[in-house]
């Protein structure tokens, strides 16, 4: 590996960020109240179980996180196919699962892959999806630590439009795999931009600032969503008071002010993580998105220990973001989409070479809902 042990300890502060986060708030999501949580805050504050999930075990974020680490590493590059066959396997076997079977799945996840069960393509004529859930941002940060080369002379001031539209585009493509959403894949977008500043080193002003901005990609629907929303967006994460953050569900425009609410209002990761989590609502994933970009921004060895040693398969999470940092380059290698330029058309018994399982032997996804609820994301 190129050795920059800053550039190390922030990818490997993004990723056990995000996996702490997710175990720190699967066993209260929901069902807990921002008030219950805030007066269990010290208990609370370590890695606790509850009736379903053991003492440090994370959920659905940090399982398709993982996912799509795996497939970038595999692949040395972005792969639609492989990434959607990873997510098959998660769902019916328990792949990147504490479980035999995918934990905690989205109900607008667990359509899409439904639907890629069927049919594999998603064609120029598919509509948007009016619904637009946290779940394309609660496991970005493969794609952003991938898309960082420690051996490349970064501007140390800015980002220029060259290095952020090539990460940007990726970020909307894993979005678009299970969130064909404008408002996911704007958000999605901006979140990566945000996300690369903290890897970089940014000060938190100029994180701040690029969170602000509208999405780099030339689009006239990201550009009309932003401007319809930046305002209201930038007042909720810039007050002190939380009071409009509290016990949310999974819409990921208010994940993305809840994160950037914990960052802006802390000056460490523990305490923005007790902040986040105090907001009740869909904690794993809220405190999974703040979990990345707290990580990245503060690093690795400003995590407490314990977190660190108390979440599941924290070692091997450290050793995914090594590789993943020492990609020398992550291509788009080819999608699903048939509106992209990197769309290829191939049948799905080729598809699915990457998969585990022959595809005759696959449970319906239906089936696996019977044992749960799916909530809403």
């Amino acid at each position: 590996m190129k050795k920059n042990t800053q550039y190390q300890d922030r990818a490997r502060g993004m990723l056990i960020g995000l996996a702490i986060g997710d175990a720190l708030g699967a066993p209260v999501q929901f069902g807990n109240s921002s008030e219950s949580i805030s007066n269990n805050i010290d208990e609370l504050k370590h890695m606790h179980d509850n009736h379903i999930l053991p003492k440090g075990v994370w959920t659905d974020d940090t399982s398709m996180a993982l996912c799509i680490a795996d497939s970038l590493i595999e692949c040395n590059g972005y792969d639609s196919y492989d990434v959607m066959n990873k997510y098959v396997d998660w769902v019916a076997y328990g792949y990147r699962s504490y479980f035999d079977y995918g934990y905690d799945i989205g109900t607008q996840t667990i359509r899409s892959i439904n639907l890629y069960r069927r049919e594999t393509i998603i064609p120029k004529s598919a509509k948007k999806e009016w619904s637009a859930g946290n779940g394309a941002i609660m496991r970005l940060a493969p794609v952003i630590i991938a898309n960082t080369f420690p051996s490349v002379e970064y501007n140390p001031k800015r980002i220029t439009e060259t290095e952020l539209k090539p990460l940007e585009e990726m970020a909307i493509l894993s979005c678009r795999e299970t969130h064909n959403s404008i408002a996911a894949e704007c958000v999605t977008g901006m979140f990566a931009t945000v996300l690369f500043a903290a890897i970089r080193g940014f000060n938190k002003m100029d994180i701040c600032s690029y969170a602000e901005r509208g999405a780099w990609l030339d689009n006239e629907e990201y550009d009309k969503f932003w401007l319809d929303n930046v305002d209201p967006l930038v007042n909720r994460w810039r007050k002190r008071d939380s009071y409009d953050l509290k016990d949310l569900g999974g819409y990921i425009v208010d994940s993305y002010a809840i994160a950037m609410w914990g960052f802006i209002n802390s000056d460490n990761f523990e305490d923005g993580m007790y902040k986040v989590l105090c907001l009740g609502g869909d904690t794993d994933t809220n405190a999974a998105i703040y979990g990345q970009l707290a990580g990245a921004y503060y690093g690795y060895d400003a995590i407490p220990k314990e977190w660190i040693k108390d979440v599941y398969l924290s070692n091997e999470i450290i050793e995914i973001a090594d590789k993943l940092l020492e990609m020398k380059e992550c291509p788009i290698i080819r999608t699903r989409f048939e509106d992209d330029d990197h769309f290829v058309d191939i049948d799905n018994k080729n598809a699915t070479s990457k998969s585990s399982h022959e595809d005759d032997d696959i449970v319906s996804v239906g089936e696996l809902l019977k044992k749960y609820k799916p909530k809403e994301k």
